[in-house]
């Protein structure tokens, strides 16, 4: 059974977790180290769809963004740590819901600086004088000029000299970039997301095999549970997708990813138990018939010990004939 289940594709085993639940019965005998790999491949398929889709999209705002800058934004100078616009912007995409504002004089108040983050209501970016703040949601990043133009090896920068570096790493170099970083910053992030859920789903296997009076082990327990979380992940995937590129959001999403997988962990649970209850009825069946098969031999015992009396009897008659037959009739005197 183990060189068997080695022989099982990643997208074979995608196919049996998600529609051959009666199959199940295979993982059951694989070692844990299967699952664990298993998880990593299935979130990495995970992660490259979602960062394959956010890179499209930020590759598309990019793309619109570069021709904003070559053509509408005013000129900038950075330097020692500073940027300078030659005028204030105020600029907003409703293709995007994007935001951008400039403001770097030399100081600003709080309350002038939180009515820009006001002014973001979805997503945007807030140019200071010595920092950039990046807000998506309710979620704000703040990224220090020094720290990311000294790790290009820039001392000084300008719109000009900015055009210039675009159009020399290109487009499609930026977004190769951008891929990769994202890729690994999304697997990480979901290795950890699908990990807690994993382990959400190995106590409810746990339990409800206990529910359904089933004496799982716990390694069975946690095969079952990485497997009856595939839907959900495949949905999660579709659901970034969809988010990503047309803006479908809902708060229930959550609620649905969980429940599809308890479903799973429950409809799984009650096959092993099928299953068990119909070995259960073979075995007593094929003990029956062994039961039988021996009685067999007993009842003959019981019924054949007047047999060889009566063929005694009978052999004792046909002596005694032969005997009656054999006396003597007065002749021989």
């Amino acid at each position: 059974m183990e060189n068997q289940n080695k022989k099982i594709g990643f997208f074979s085993r995608v196919k049996i977790a998600v529609t051959k639940l009666e199959n199940y019965g295979i993982f059951l005998e694989e070692k844990s180290s299967v699952a664990i790999k298993y998880f990593f491949l299935i979130v990495l398929c995970l992660a490259f769809v979602m960062a394959l889709v956010e890179t499209y999209t930020v590759m598309q705002m990019v793309s619109k963004g570069y021709e904003y800058m070559k053509n509408e934004l005013p000129d900038f100078l950075y330097a020692d740590g500073n940027l300078q616009f030659e005028k204030e912007v105020q600029a907003y995409d409703e293709e995007y819901d994007f935001y951008m504002i400039t403001d770097t004089a030399e100081s600003i108040s709080q309350e002038k600086l939180q009515e820009y983050k006001n002014d973001v209501k979805s997503m945007g970016i807030i140019f200071l004088k010595d920092k950039a703040i990046y807000k998506a949601g309710g979620s704000e990043t703040e990224y220090q000029y020094r720290d990311f133009v000294e790790q290009y090896g820039f001392e000084n920068l300008d719109k000009e000299k900015l055009i210039e570096e675009i159009d020399r790493i290109g487009l499609v170099g930026i977004a190769a970039t951008l891929f990769i970083m994202l890729i690994f910053s999304v697997y990480i992030f979901q290795v950890v997301n699908v990990f807690m859920d994993w382990m959400i789903m190995y106590i409810f296997t746990f339990v409800t095999a206990r529910i359904c009076r089933i004496a799982i082990q716990m390694r069975h327990a946690w095969n079952i549970s990485i497997y009856t979380l595939t839907l959900s992940i495949i949905l999660s995937m579709l659901y970034h997708v969809a988010y990503y590129l047309t803006g479908f959001y809902t708060e229930y999403f959550r609620v649905v990813y969980l429940l599809v997988a308890y479903v799973y962990v429950v409809a799984v649970i009650l096959m092993i138990k099928s299953d068990l209850i119909r070995q259960q009825i073979e075995v007593a069946r094929i003990l029956e018939m062994q039961k039988q098969i021996q009685e067999e031999p007993e009842e003959r015992e019981q019924e054949n010990p007047d047999k060889p009396e009566k063929k005694k009897n009978k052999k004792d008659e046909e002596n005694k004939e032969d005997t009656i037959d054999e006396e003597p009739d007065g002749s021989e005197i």
